[in-house]
């Protein structure tokens, strides 16, 4: 099992905890072996290497899940939620059976569905309005689509990269914004690189874990269920983790001098105006206009 996620991190503690219960609960015949922090390779590559048997499995944001099955991201749309992390888990609950399924057409088993932390804007500069994306030279993950979608729409210049690219980029100024939950700009080392960040999130950051429908598949009827009900468990406690550590890394970001940008009612209104158009832009790519209202009416008002 492959994960961006570095060694000693919120998801990575979860993941030791959940596979000591999986080895105690099927009496040390099933477990996982984790290559933690991008070691084999971004989310794109860890998907390649699990169609071809490389790898077996792996925890992936939504760029990954995407890479499987493209109208995943549909829920990382920004702007679909007034409140992305209430609204975005209850969409998940209502859709996940038809997700699991889209995931077993492709050969992959869904094992869990939650959330990667709320996103916000990081930058070495002051972003107030999407007019101001103009001047910043903006990240944007090689692999994704609606990052790119979003800075092609507000008139911004992005700096196509992987993920493990992101620090050195930052370092070198190649690149001087991001959009990342702040648990995960700390646990990669992003955030010493910044100054100051959105006041809230406007989209939600998926995260899930999979399995090759093969291996799932060889294990025996019991492990299945073992590992499905392990799965729901720990799922649970990283949902909880996630939600609290992150909301404590934006605290420490404030604490260490990062200065959180408080919009006006009419920069607000310039944000969700652009958010509006992405969405726009992004029916056919991440799903058609029919499935994008069927996530966002699954989130409830």
């Amino acid at each position: 099992m492959a994960t961006l996620a570095p060694s000693g991190s919120t998801w990575m503690r979860v993941f030791d905890a959940m596979n000591r219960e999986l080895r105690r609960r099927t009496a040390q015949q099933v477990s996982f072996r984790w290559y933690a922090g991008g070691v084999q390779g971004d989310e794109a590559e860890v998907v390649r290497k699990i169609r071809s048997g490389r790898l077996d499995g792996g925890a992936m944001t939504a760029v990954g899940l995407g890479q499987i099955h493209r109208p995943a991201l549909a829920f990382q749309v920004p702007g679909l939620f007034q409140n992305p992390a209430v609204q975005v888990a209850r969409a998940r609950e209502t859709l996940r059976p038809q997700l699991e399924g889209a995931f077993e057409a492709a050969g992959f088993q869904l094992l869990s569905f939650g959330t990667a932390g709320a996103p916000r804007l990081m930058s070495r500069r002051v972003i107030r309005v999407p007019n101001d994306l103009r001047a910043a030279h903006p990240w944007a993950w090689r692999d994704d689509v609606i990052g790119p979608a979003l800075y092609q729409e507000a008139g911004a210049t992005a700096v196509p990269l992987q993920l493990p690219e992101v620090l050195s980029a930052l370092q070198t100024n190649r690149i001087d914004t991001i959009i990342a939950p702040p648990l995960a700009a700390v646990a990669l080392q992003w955030s010493s690189q910044i100054t100051h960040m959105s006041e809230r999130s406007n989209a939600a950051s998926l995260g899930g874990l999979v399995l090759s429908r093969a291996q799932f598949q060889s294990l025996t009827p019991e492990q299945q269920t073992i590992l499905r009900e392990v799965m729901n468990q720990y799922s649970v406690l990283l949902a909880r983790n996630v939600g609290n550590d992150d909301n404590a890394a934006a605290t420490t970001l404030q604490t260490r001098g990062v200065q959180v940008i408080a919009l006006n009612d009419g920069e607000r209104a310039q944000w969700t105006a652009l958010f509006s158009r992405v969405r726009t832009r992004l029916v056919g790519t991440v799903g058609d206009a029919a499935w994008i209202a069927r996530v966002q009416a699954a989130g409830g008002n």
